[in-house]
């Protein structure tokens, strides 16, 4: 167990930026946090089918597609496949000619699999409504969440035809980003053509390089596939409450992603260094597991239960206390805007009976 234990051994996962460490960390801690206050059988379905799929895609699709795609260009193009997963940098005193294959490999790999990728991503929200369309037939969001209890028919043939003719205008972008990948490849054989967008290959490349073991850096992923995520949460939102919601969440987790965990992780570490006598948190750096690990026998058990209280804290509250809380605040104010909005409607209708209730003009 590395020296670290059971609970340290779960936490040095969490702690990684692996896909796999993704996965559990963002999965595990919204989709348990989501599902405990989730208003009805059909949002727990609607929860449950967005967070996997969508974590699926984000830390799983890149790599997959970055070794398959390493092989049909380094072969298209004449070169050892091992050079598709050497940085740039690595590679500065080799030929010209074959760092401009590598570079158009490079580029032909990053641009296929987003090309693949983002409308899958895209496709992730519709699907989850055809899939609540087909099985109860609900098309509005305040049915989904039971604030409109009206019973409905299912509708599987009408959800069955909303998916194919999504799915066929997402693969027709996806097959034209792969067209425009093979166009630019070709196009690249004139030198003219190629010293004009060899800039935008070498940002590309330096931005969204995939790693030796075909992965991506998080903040350069995040950069382009949360925006397509985000605008396909709005495209598919079912009325204006789903709009306010998404609008909600989104404002507030966004930022927290990508600056939450660095905002409370250094309190939380000195602390714990208080309280536990030891020096996890030490001249503005956090010392992870691994370093950990290589410390001496009698400092290691002291800091592993400091680090397990510190960052197991930390992924608590940055993970699963604020999806929780989004999720209590979006159910809160969406239902008081429901039922403000129909108790407006119930005036009006008294209003235009002239202010008496509608049984004194029925004739008996």
């Amino acid at each position: 167990m590395s020296g670290i234990g059971l609970t340290g051994n779960i936490l040095k996962t969490l702690e990684t930026s692996s896909s796999v460490g993704m996965f559990a960390r963002d999965t595990g801690g919204c989709l348990l946090a989501r599902l405990s206050v989730s208003r009805s059988s059909d949002e727990s379905r609607e929860i449950s089918i967005a967070e996997l799929t969508e974590s699926a895609l984000f830390y799983f699709s890149a790599p997959f597609f970055a070794k398959g795609s390493a092989g049909i260009f380094s072969k298209k193009l004449g070169i050892e496949k091992e050079l598709m997963t050497k940085p740039m940098q690595e590679m500065e005193n080799i030929d010209k000619n074959l760092k401009k294959k590598i570079k158009l490999g490079k580029f032909g790999q990053i641009a296929s699999a987003f090309g693949i990728i983002l409308p899958a991503v895209f496709a992730i929200a519709p699907i989850r409504n055809m899939v609540t369309l087909g099985k109860t037939g609900k098309e509005n969001f305040t049915n989904v969440v039971e604030l409109d209890k009206t019973k409905h028919e299912q509708k599987t043939e009408q959800a069955k035809e909303k998916a194919k003719s999504l799915c066929k205008k997402l693969s027709i972008i996806a097959a034209s980003s792969i067209g425009a990948v093979i166009g630019v490849l070709s196009l690249s054989k004139n030198k003219n053509f190629y010293k004009k967008i060899e800039p935008l290959i070498d940002k590309t490349i330096k931005h969204f390089d995939f790693t030796k073991s075909g992965d991506l850096e998080l903040k350069h992923y995040g950069a382009l596939i949360y925006p397509v995520s985000i605008a396909s949460y709005f495209y598919a939102s079912r009325d204006k409450y789903e709009v306010q919601e998404n609008a909600r969440r989104f404002s507030i987790t966004v930022p927290l992603m990508f600056f939450g965990e660095r905002l409370i992780q250094n309190p939380i570490h000195k602390t714990a260094d208080r309280i536990f006598g030891t020096d996890i948190f030490n001249k503005g750096n956090i010392k992870s597991y691994e370093d950990i690990i290589k410390m001496p026998d009698k400092k290691r058990k002291q800091a592993i239960k400091a680090k397990n209280a510190a960052y197991g804290t930390t992924f608590f509250i940055n993970t699963m206390a604020i999806a929780a809380g989004v999720a209590l605040l979006n159910r809160y104010e969406t239902k008081k805007h429901y039922e403000r909005e129909h108790k407006n409607d119930l005036k009006l209708i008294l209003n235009n009976t002239g202010d008496k209730p509608i049984w004194k003009d029925m004739k008996i």
